[in-house]
C-alpha cells in the first residue's frame, strides 16, 4: 500500500474512517480486498472516493 499523503493525514484519517464505516454498513466497495478499513484506505489513495463538505 502507498504511504499516507504528507500534506494533510489527519484528512486522511478521517477519510477512510468514514468510509470503513460505510462499507462496514454494507456500501459496495470500489476496491478489492478482504478487510474494510484496508479497502477503504486504498479507496482514499486512489481517489475513487471523495470528500463532500456538508456545509448548509
Amino acid at each position: 500500500m502507498q504511504r499516507t499523503p504528507k500534506e494533510n493525514r489527519f484528512e486522511f484519517v478521517v477519510m477512510a474512517s468514514q468510509r470503513a464505516r460505510q462499507l462496514l454498513a454494507g456500501a459496495l466497495p470500489r476496491e478489492s480486498g478482504e478487510k474494510k478499513v484496508t479497502i477503504a484506505q486504498r479507496e482514499v489513495l486512489r481517489r475513487k472516493v471523495e470528500k463532500i463538505d456538508s456545509q448548509q
